[in-house]
């Protein structure tokens, strides 16, 4: 019988130092600011409350999100748990879904997808302890990977689809564009990243740097690399489950448009949704909260034509979704948090 490993979530942690107490007040700041920034541009703020009780009285659309928000952890899952497997890393996949599950909780809680990392991370680390360097590749590729099909998705629906060709605002168009180059050469550094790692070019680098190529960081990062690059099926199958996750992700914002009575065409959301999610995650504000509001207005109202408050509610609503199963995480952790201290046979 395999023993599944533990989250040992019971050790003692580290005190809160002066550099995180900064840190947090500063990015406590920051929200503060672009929320204000936000609702400022609002000119009927009671249509915000009226907004929030229209997406209450619309129980499909209200469903239909929250399974759109859950269908981004298991995509979320299922891509580590396959980077995780090709690296010979034997979890099981129920694990991996209850990382992530709370790894919801504490990007929600913190300041952005870094601290569901770290959990994730050691969580996986204390089982293979000597396996750390391999593990933190996994989820750097994991995050890659994530980078290709957002990349894909903004690169298809904007240009392909006429968004950007159909767009008379100067800002907007000048926002396309610099995405667009962010985007492509983002790529072409993945890709590169990628067709370097072969073995003839291994090769070549062990024999040109010998000592820097022993090194034991430095091998097991070069190694890892190769075997992602050479082992297609798993690149396959985390690529179509980030394909999964992104989709899901920005559909969830399309179902918050739906909740508040308005229409806007699925591939506005595709071409929108990769330029906000890449500015909320800007370490400025908590969970991005003001500064993916403004964004999301900015970008939709201009292509859409609806009005602010529209915008900033379905913003909002769109991120209270995936708030939603962050927080079934952290009830999970609470009242499940003895089966995590226990080797489950």
């Amino acid at each position: 019988m395999s023993e599944e490993p533990s989250l040992e979530l019971d050790r003692p942690k580290k005190k809160i130092g002066p550099k995180s107490i900064a840190l947090f007040l500063l990015k406590l700041i920051g929200t503060s600011v672009f929320l204000y920034w936000a609702f400022s541009q609002v000119e009927d703020k009671a249509a915000l409350g009226e907004n929030f009780r229209l997406a209450l009285s619309s129980p499909f659309w209200l469903s239909t999100g929250l399974t759109l928000a859950g269908i981004t952890v298991l995509a979320s899952a299922l891509r580590w748990y396959v980077l995780l497997r090709a690296q010979s890393i034997d979890v099981s996949f129920s694990y991996i879904g209850k990382l992530t599950l709370i790894a919801a909780l504490f990007n929600v809680a913190s300041f952005g997808t870094a601290a569901g990392d770290a959990m994730k991370m050691i969580s996986v680390m204390r089982r293979f302890p000597d396996k750390k360097v391999v593990i933190t590749m996994t989820v750097m590729v994991d995050h890659l990977v994530g980078f290709v099909s957002g990349g894909m998705i903004f690169l298809i629906f904007a240009w392909c689809f006429g968004t950007v060709q159909a767009t008379e605002n100067f800002g907007v168009r000048q926002a396309f564009i610099a995405t667009t180059i962010f985007q492509g050469v983002g790529l072409l550094f993945i890709f590169g990243m990628f067709a370097i790692s072969s073995d003839n070019v291994l090769v070549s680098f062990r024999a040109k740097l010998p000592r820097m190529a022993t090194n034991k960081h430095i091998e097991s990062i070069t190694s890892s690399l190769n075997i992602f690059r050479s082992n297609w099926k798993a690149g396959a199958i985390s690529l179509a489950a980030s394909f999964a996750l992104s989709a899901t992700y920005f559909l969830a914002f399309y179902a918050a448009l739906r909740t508040i009575g308005e229409q806007v065409a699925a591939s506005t959301i595709f071409t929108v949704m990769p330029i906000v999610d890449v500015v909320s995650a800007l370490p400025i504000s908590i969970s991005g909260l003001g500064v993916r509001e403004r964004a999301f207005d900015f970008l939709i109202s201009e292509l859409a034509g609806i009005d602010t408050s529209s915008a900033v509610s379905a913003s909002l609503i769109g991120f209270l979704f995936h708030v939603f199963w962050g927080l079934v995480g952290g009830v999970y952790l609470v009242f499940e948090r003895s089966a995590f201290s226990k080797k489950e046979v």
